[in-house]
């Protein structure tokens, strides 16, 4: 089988020329092409090279499971974890921000008296610009802008960003996790008591309602908020308190105490 280059590789199998030239990368090259100069290897290594990639799959990283309320706790009240950090997590924790849009938050994006963060540029048109935060998220917030009117909100030192690679890095070494286990997943309706309840949708929910969780906690609705989730669909933001943020499918039915008639 003859030689192939890795630009001829590339239009070979149908992709960009610098992906190529990666899959090639681990072979020992055969030779130079006597026009071009470049690297040529042996097709035939070069294909199987080619076909035992890993495929696209799904990321693992993202699966990681949700970090228990009571860990959580601890870290965000950990002084000697940056404060940076901390208010990352946090902002993770509420539940609508993504990483990447967490980290290009600028101080003055975080209105802290109404209690919203803006994202100006999300990463999808379906994402949410405006999202909900926790008190917890605020005071760490403040925290972290250190009385900075401007800036990147999640800054290292000098004033730098803080890169995604560093904050997953920096996860993995303080927190002993991965950095995706910091976001919580939609509660869903668990075990409600037998009597004194009923089932409705969670638009419908009303301030002062209870809510039954599949965490066997009851929760009073302290707040309402109709917020547009990644996927396009509309979340229903239930409670902004400061130890237990709360959020679910506007079209899930939920069990709620039985209210009052009238």
């Amino acid at each position: 089988m003859p030689n192939i280059t890795a630009r001829q590789a590339a239009a070979h199998w149908g992709i960009s020329d610098s992906l190529a030239r990666r899959i090639l990368a681990p072979l020992n090259p055969v030779g130079r092409d006597l026009e071009t100069g470049a690297k040529l290897y042996d097709q035939a290594a070069a294909d199987d090279a080619y076909n035992s990639r890993p495929g696209r799959g799904s990321r693992n990283d993202l699966k990681a499971d949700v970090m228990p309320d009571e860990q959580v706790d601890r870290l965000l009240s950990d002084g000697s974890i940056p404060a940076e950090h901390r208010a990352l997590w946090s902002l993770l924790r509420d539940g609508h921000a993504r990483i990447g849009d967490a980290l290009s938050m600028d101080v003055r994006d975080v209105d802290l008296d109404e209690g919203v963060a803006h994202v100006s540029h999300p990463k999808l048109e379906t994402d949410p610009r405006r999202i909900p935060i926790s008190d917890r998220t605020a005071r760490l917030a403040r925290e972290a802008a250190a009385g900075r009117g401007a800036g990147p909100l999640i800054a290292g030192d000098g004033g730098r960003p803080v890169s995604r690679e560093a904050a997953a890095r920096f996860a993995r070494i303080a927190a002993n996790a991965s950095i995706h286990s910091f976001r919580p997943r939609p509660h869903t309706v668990g075990e409600p008591p037998r009597y004194g309840t009923e089932q409705i949708a969670a638009a419908d929910l009303r301030v002062g309602d209870t809510i039954y969780l599949d965490t066997g906690r009851a929760v009073t609705v302290e707040t309402v908020a109709q917020v547009k989730a990644p996927s396009g669909a509309v979340d229903t933001h239930i409670n902004r308190s400061t130890d237990f943020p709360v959020y679910t499918s506007a079209k899930e039915q939920l069990t709620i105490a039985k209210r009052d008639a009238g």
